[in-house]
C-alpha cells in the first residue's frame, strides 16, 4: 500500500518578455497577447560547427524578424492564414 503526502508546486510563469536585438519589453497577461508579438528561437549547432554543439535560445519582435527577413537574398515561403 502506498502513502501520499500533498505538496505544493511551484511554477513559474513569464511576467514580460524582451526582444533580444533591440531590446523592446511588453507584459505579458493572463492572455498572452503581448507574447504573440515576439517569437522564441532555439537553435542546436551541430558536431563539428564552429560553434560545435552549442544551444541558443533567444526572443525576437516581430519587427526585428520582418528586418532580418529583408536582409535574405532569397524570400522564405509564406502562407496565408
Amino acid at each position: 500500500m502506498k502513502e501520499f503526502k500533498e505538496i505544493q508546486v511551484t511554477k513559474k510563469i513569464p511576467t514580460s518578455i524582451t526582444c533580444n536585438k533591440c531590446g523592446k519589453t511588453e507584459k505579458i497577461t493572463e492572455y498572452g497577447f503581448e507574447e504573440d508579438k515576439f517569437h522564441s528561437f532555439n537553435i542546436s549547432f551541430g558536431y563539428g560547427s564552429m560553434y560545435d554543439e552549442e544551444r541558443w535560445k533567444f526572443d525576437v519582435c516581430e519587427t526585428c524578424i520582418v528586418d532580418f527577413v529583408r536582409t535574405f537574398k532569397h524570400s522564405p515561403g509564406i502562407t496565408g492564414a
